[in-house]
């Protein structure tokens, strides 16, 4: 029988072993980082078609497979059929936008050149600037990225695809990864973290959808141009919590305030009420099927992987959290914290 001592020396040798895993797998996580990113976001693309095919199967008795291929086929006429209606009235108002930002950041960079402590501002802003635009590099480097955007859109609609054909083959690939002692609880964990991510996933989409349909009809009603794109632009954006909420509505503010200030403010107050909704019955109604994150636990993790990975980096920030909360919930609170009490 292992006596206390054996039991502590197991335990050193043991956390050894993890530490030395640990420190021999960082560096390459840290080289890996925009793949393993990448591979994240195919996660929650799986979470969503899955959900959907699964919804699919069950209402009509299809196969799962066949539903998948539904699900995938109505997305791509959707598109279709979005850029066929839309599509040049998009990227012409698109411009336009960007017209009416450009107009109001030259208009406001005016009038900070007028005092010390603007010129002062405006010397930090434009030295970061700098600074971004030598980590991005120039033209050539800008269409390398384009083409680089493209090309990981699509292998992560291909690994998307594949991982929510068959999510129990990798599962269990993953699994075997493990020592067969942990691979139950190992199960666990992971089929706990796919249904916070599924859950989290459908309530932004909702989210979204929501916010583009309340934004959209608010700017419709005030008469302010470029309401559709304008709304859309707020949707999408609101799929990162929080930032996007405030990055949303830059556009439209900009293109209100070139119609008239009284304009620009009512906008402020549209999007400012449709966030009070949204956090006050909207957000609710996600975190019952998903973690409850603590807000500045949100911010912080959106700060540090968008510092770390960019604008990418912000984008996943979020779900990845509810992943690591769940994980760290059940492997460590419940199974060594409250194990050993």
């Amino acid at each position: 029988m292992e006596t206390e001592a054996e039991r502590h020396l197991r335990s050193i040798a043991v956390t050894f072993r993890a530490g030395v895993i640990a420190a021999l797998l960082l560096p390459a996580v840290w080289l890996l980082r925009d793949v393993l990113l990448l591979v994240f976001a195919s996660i929650l693309a799986a979470c969503a078609l899955r959900a959907a095919a699964t919804s699919i199967h069950r209402r009509t008795g299809l196969g799962t497979g066949v539903s998948l291929a539904l699900v995938g086929a109505v997305l791509l006429v959707m598109t279709a059929a979005l850029l066929w209606w839309r599509g040049p009235a998009l990227a012409e108002q698109a411009i336009e936008t960007g017209r009416h930002v450009t107009s109001q950041i030259e208009r406001i960079t005016g009038g900070l050149e007028e005092s010390a402590w603007g010129r002062f501002l405006l010397g930090q802003l434009r030295h970061a600037a700098s600074a971004i635009r030598g980590l991005t590099g120039s033209v050539p480097g800008f269409a390398v990225s384009v083409l680089g955007i493209g090309g990981s859109l699509l292998v992560g609609l291909v690994t998307a695809f594949s991982l929510a054909a068959a999510p129990g083959t990798y599962v269990s690939g993953a699994l075997r990864l493990l020592p067969p002692c942990w691979r139950p609880r190992g199960r666990e964990v992971l089929s706990e973290i796919g249904e916070t991510l599924r859950g989290w996933v459908a309530g932004q989409l909702f989210d979204m959808a929501v916010v583009a349909v309340l934004i959209g009809s608010g700017l419709a009603f005030l008469g302010i141009p470029l309401a559709f794109t304008l709304s859309l632009i707020a949707g999408l954006l609101n799929f990162v919590p929080y930032v996007g909420a405030l990055a949303g509505a830059v556009p439209a503010v900009a293109v209100a305030l070139a119609q008239a200030p009284t304009d620009a403010l009512w906008v402020c107050l549209l999007f400012l009420s449709v966030q009070m909704l949204e956090g006050n019955v909207i957000a609710p109604l996600i975190q019952k099927r998903a973690a409850s994150l603590p807000p500045t636990l949100t911010i912080l993790s959106q700060t540090v992987l968008g510092t770390v990975f960019g604008a990418f980096g912000i984008v996943v920030a979020t779900p990845l959290l509810a992943a690591v909360v769940v994980a760290t919930r059940m492997i460590y609170v419940e199974g060594v914290l409250e194990r050993k009490s």
